[in-house]
């Protein structure tokens, strides 16, 4: 069963985490489409404290950093992560760094 609360549950709860969802994914507890769906709307932190010895803030578990990181560990593919960022790019709120919409 999968105990990583949704993007947006209750403020109440604990915070939801992007490493463990993603892990829960990669071991097949979660569907490829729910995957996608469920990280682009996902509310991703802004990065604190970067270290170039440590290039992802290993006690921040919902940043893009950790979608890279679950990239170049096997846990996503190159395909979800460019879904992924379709995805977010066509969000109201925009793409997650900031950034124009990108054509």
């Amino acid at each position: 069963m999968n105990d990583t609360p949704a993007p947006g549950a209750s403020a109440d709860g604990p915070a939801p985490s992007l490493r463990a969802y993603l892990g829960l994914y990669a071991a097949g507890f979660v569907e490829r489409e729910e995957m996608v769906a469920t990280v682009a709307a996902w509310p991703f932190e802004v990065e604190e404290g970067l270290d170039e010895g440590h290039p992802e803030p290993t006690h921040q578990d919902n940043t893009l950093s950790v979608l890279a990181a679950a990239r170049l560990l096997g846990q996503v593919t190159r395909e979800d992560v460019a879904e992924i960022q379709r995805r977010i790019d066509g969000r109201p709120d925009g793409p997650a760094d900031g950034a124009e919409q990108r054509p």
